[in-house]
C-alpha cells in the first residue's frame, strides 16, 4: 500500500511515517525540505502553501492509495497562512484525491475546529473538514487535543515548565486538555489507513483522562520524578497583555489567538470520549503520568537553569566591578594590592584594570555567552583565588567566606564550560 504523508517532518507526521513503514507500507513523505536520512525516491519536496489548486497535486498522487495530511501551524508567519495551509491546500489535495479515486484520506485536525469558530486556526481547520466530509471519499477526520512527543517543541516546553518551582500560567486551573501520546496517535493512523472495511468519518483521538493545564504539568512532573511545584493562575487581564507582547516574538506559541483558544477550552471543548480511539487500538491509551521519564528531568531543568545561572553570574561580575571601583574604600583595596606586592604607582591602574575586566566578563555573559567565556572565568577566579591564598591567606578564615565561596563558583563555572556550546 502506497501512502503519502503531508507534513512528514512535523511531530505527528514523522511518527506516522515511521509507524506506517513499520506496518509494511510504502510511505512517501512530503515537506518543504527532505531530511538528510531520507532517500530522494521516498520524499517529495513541496511548498504546501503554494499548492492550492487541484492540478498541482494530480501528478504527486499518481499511484497513491492513501493520503495522511498532518500539516498544521499554531501561529501565522504571514497573514493568510492559516487559510493557505489549513484550508486552501488541503481542499486542493482532497479534490485531486477524489478525481483519482484515492482509497483513503486521513485529515489530522483539532478539537474545537469549526467553520464558525472563534479563532482563525479553528476556522481554517473547520473549513477543510467541511469540504472533506462533502466528498465521495473514504475519510476520517482525526481531532486530537494536546499531543505529546518527547521530540516535540511544545512537549519540551511543557517538561521545562514542569520543573519550575513556581509558575504562573493563564487558565492554569481552568482550561482542560486531554493529552495523547504521539505514538498512540500514530498507531490510530495506522489502523485507519490499513482498515479493510469502513472507518469512522470523525474521530476524537485523545488521551485516557482530561486534566487542567496544571494537572498536565503535574503528570509530567510525576513521570520525571521532579520536585513538587506551585502552579498559579495568571490573571486574564495580565495574561492578555503578556500574550500581546509575546505575540511579537516570532517563535512564541503564546499569542492573543492561542490565549483565546485556551479560554475557549474552559468549557471542556478540548476534551472528548477516549473510548472510540482505545477501542480502535484494542488496548488502553498511555496515561500522561507515563509520558515523561526520570532521565529527562535534568535536561528539562537545564533549559531554564542554564540561562538563570548565566544571568546570575553576569550580575555577580558587574556588581563586583562596580563595588571594586566605586563602592569599596579605595584605601583598603590599595592595602590588599600592596600585600600582593603591587608597587604603589601601579596599584590604581591595576584596580581599574581588574574592575574593567570584571565588567567585560559580565557584559560578555549577557551578550555573547559562549563556552570560552566560562573558561575565561575559570582562569580569572582560579587566578584570584591562588594569588589571595598566597598573599592574603587570612581571607580563608573570614566568616563571610570571600575565598571559600569561590569553590562552588569554580565548580559551577567548570560545569557550564563543559556543558555550554
Amino acid at each position: 500500500m502506497k501512502v503519502l504523508i503531508l507534513g512528514a517532518t512535523g511531530l505527528i507526521g514523522s511518527h506516522a511515517l515511521r509507524a506506517l513503514r513499520a506496518a509494511g507500507c510504502d510511505v512517501v513523505g512530503a515537506s518543504r525540505r527532505r531530511p538528510a536520512d531520507e532517500r530522494a525516491q521516498d520524499w517529495i519536496e513541496v511548498d504546501f502553501g503554494r499548492m492550492t489548486s487541484e492540478s498541482d497535486w494530480l501528478p504527486l498522487l499518481s499511484g497513491v492509495d492513501a493520503v495522511v495530511n498532518c500539516v498544521g501551524i499554531i501561529r501565522e508567519a504571514r497573514d493568510g497562512d492559516f487559510d493557505r495551509l489549513h484550508r486552501a491546500a488541503p481542499v486542493a489535495v482532497f479534490a485531486a484525491c477524489e478525481r483519482l479515486g484515492v482509497r483513503r484520506v486521513a485529515q489530522v485536525s483539532a478539537l474545537g475546529s469549526h467553520p464558525d469558530a472563534a479563532t482563525g486556526y479553528w476556522r481554517s481547520k473547520g473549513a477543510a473538514e467541511a469540504d472533506l466530509l462533502a466528498r465521495r471519499l473514504s475519510v476520517t477526520i482525526i481531532r486530537p487535543s494536546l499531543v505529546y512527543g518527547e521530540d516535540g517543541a511544545s512537549s519540551v516546553m511543557f517538561r521545562m515548565l514542569a520543573t519550575l518551582p513556581v509558575l504562573m500560567m493563564p487558565m492554569a486551573h481552568g482550561a482542560k486538555v486531554q493529552a495523547i501520546h504521539v505514538d498512540d496517535l500514530a498507531a490510530v493512523l495506522v489502523r485507519l489507513v490499513l482498515a479493510e472495511g469502513g472507518v469512522p468519518r470523525e474521530l476524537a483521538v485523545v488521551g485516557p483522562r482530561a486534566t487542567t493545564m496544571a494537572g498536565y504539568l503535574g503528570a509530567l512532573r510525576s513521570g520525571m520524578q521532579a520536585a513538587p511545584a506551585l502552579v498559579l493562575d495568571l490573571p486574564m487581564p495580565l495574561a492578555r497583555v503578556v500574550a500581546r507582547v509575546a505575540g511579537m516574538i516570532p517563535s512564541s506559541a503564546l499569542t492573543p489567538e492561542s490565549l483565546l483558544m485556551l479560554e475557549q477550552s474552559a468549557d471542556g471543548g478540548n476534551t472528548a470520549d477516549a473510548g472510540p480511539a482505545a477501542a480502535l487500538l484494542g488496548r488502553p491509551l498511555r496515561d500522561p503520568v507515563r509520558f515523561a521519564r526520570p532521565d529527562q528531568r535534568i535536561a528539562a531543568a537545564w533549559t531554564w537553569g542554564a540561562p538563570l545561572v548565566t544571568v546570575a553570574m553576569a550580575l555577580l561580575w558587574l556588581i563586583t566591578a562596580y563595588v571594586s571601583w566605586f563602592g569599596w574604600p579605595r584605601a583598603d583595596s590599595m592595602a590588599w594590592l600592596a600585600a600582593c606586592g603591587v608597587p604603589a604607582g601601579a596599584q590604581q591602574p591595576m584596580l581599574l584594570a581588574a574592575s574593567l575586566a570584571d565588567a567585560a566578563v559580565g557584559v560578555l555573559l549577557l551578550l555573547y555567552p559562549r563556552r570560552w567565556v566560562w573558561a575565561l572565568q575559570l582562569a580569572l577566579v582560579g587566578g584570584y583565588t591562588a594569588i589571595m591564598s598566597v598573599c592574603l591567606p587570612g581571607f580563608w578564615l573570614h566568616p563571610f567566606g570571600p575565598l571559600s565561596k569561590n569553590l562552588p563558583l569554580l565548580a559551577l563555572m567548570l560545569l557550564m564550560w563543559r556543558a555550554s556550546r
